[in-house]
């Protein structure tokens, strides 16, 4: 036996909403040391946040002193999107000055699965310039850099960080107002190193989108400062197929040491069917996945039958045979080197690559 009975093979596509869990920890701001009573000390009163340079990123709570209170404070006046707390920084500042928030994830990502990352923001009245775009830079270890400017990727690579990506939000509705909380958002698909999350504005003052407010406002300084609550990291509930990137399907389980696909996992096979039916163009490669646990010739044969189950089911969906490979990697491709039950969960999958057709 290649498998203890508690086994689910996960193949990433669906997420049901039980599994929606924020993987951002104190993405809300609500766990704190200590009620803040000055400005610039996110990392020291907030719990799990940081501030990764030396700009001095802002924490504000219901119980804080003036300058840092909720919802009066030194740059405006705003009510928690929800709870008691939030953050505040400068996305934009004169001399290319900037601030950032470091999250840690409650887990890593795993690798080819699909994430949503969405969080609030408000408009400080402070602020005499809105922000048109904004990014979280996704890491592998945490960043404590020695600088207070933008983190570029050349700065990045100055500083010798190695794994690194930005994703772009997307804004839903306007990030101009200082009465309310907008909402930006971005989906991505993981490269399975990443751990920490930092949101801020990553490109430089020439290079920064801005908008000037045609405002009266007393103290309004040329610059933009925003409010931060509700950050969130979930798996997202929607698969996208790109061409030469593997992916994996969720909810798909077989029974213990068996390789027949059972009605749910139909029902997932069908969407990749409707996908490939759609674009009859694409190819589609199959992998089988087993875990370090049995022999290396019973899992590839395990995970052989697996991937040609999956590929059998598809021709009988009415999919030709002359579109399809598939191939049983047994334990040799794993996503995880680790030996615990969630990694070694992980590890037993099936992975699907769309390719285009070759003309020979």
């Amino acid at each position: 036996m290649t498998e203890r009975l508690s086994f689910v093979l996960v193949l990433c596509f669906s997420i049901l909403p039980l599994t929606a869990q924020n993987l951002a920890v104190n993405g809300g701001f609500e766990a704190y040391y200590a009620c803040p009573t000055m400005i610039g000390n996110l990392s020291n009163d907030s719990k799990s946040l940081k501030a990764p340079t030396k700009g001095s990123t802002d924490y504000f709570n219901i119980c804080g002193a003036k300058d840092v209170s909720v919802p009066n404070n030194f740059n405006g006046s705003q009510e928690a999107f929800e709870g008691n707390a939030y953050a505040g920084l400068y996305l934009l500042s004169p001399n290319d000055y900037r601030e950032y928030i470091q999250f840690k994830l409650s887990s890593k990502l795993e690798k080819g699965k699909f994430y949503k990352v969405s969080l609030r923001l408000s408009l400080a009245e402070i602020s005499a310039l809105a922000i048109q775009e904004a990014s979280v830079l996704l890491t592998e270890n945490p960043l404590n850099l020695d600088t207070n400017k933008n983190l570029s990727p050349r700065r990045l690579d100055r500083f010798k960080v190695n794994k690194f990506s930005y994703i772009k939000l997307k804004v839903k509705g306007t990030i101009f107002d200082s009465d309310k909380w907008s909402l930006v958002e971005a989906e991505f698909q993981s490269k399975g190193y990443e751990e920490y999350l930092t949101f801020g504005n990553f490109k430089d003052d020439r290079y920064s989108r801005t908008i000037r407010l045609n405002k009266n406002e007393p103290n309004q300084k040329n610059l933009s400062y925003y409010y931060i609550d509700d950050v969130t990291l979930t798996i997202s509930n929607k698969q996208k197929f790109e061409i030469n990137k593997p992916f994996v399907l969720n909810q798909l389980q077989f029974e213990f040491d068996d390789f027949k696909l059972t009605e749910k996992a139909k029902k997932e096979v069908q969407k990749v069917y409707a996908h490939l039916r759609r674009n009859p163009k694409v190819q589609l490669e199959i992998y089988g996945h087993t875990d370090d646990l049995g022999s290396e010739n019973y899992n590839k044969y395990l995970s052989s039958r697996r991937a040609r189950s999956v590929a059998l089911y598809l021709q009988e969906l009415g999919l030709s045979e002359k579109r399809i490979t598939w191939e049983g990697k047994g334990d040799k491709a794993p996503l995880h080197l680790g030996t615990s039950d969630k990694e070694r969960d992980a590890n037993r999958r099936v992975e699907f690559v769309i390719t285009k057709f070759e003309d020979h």
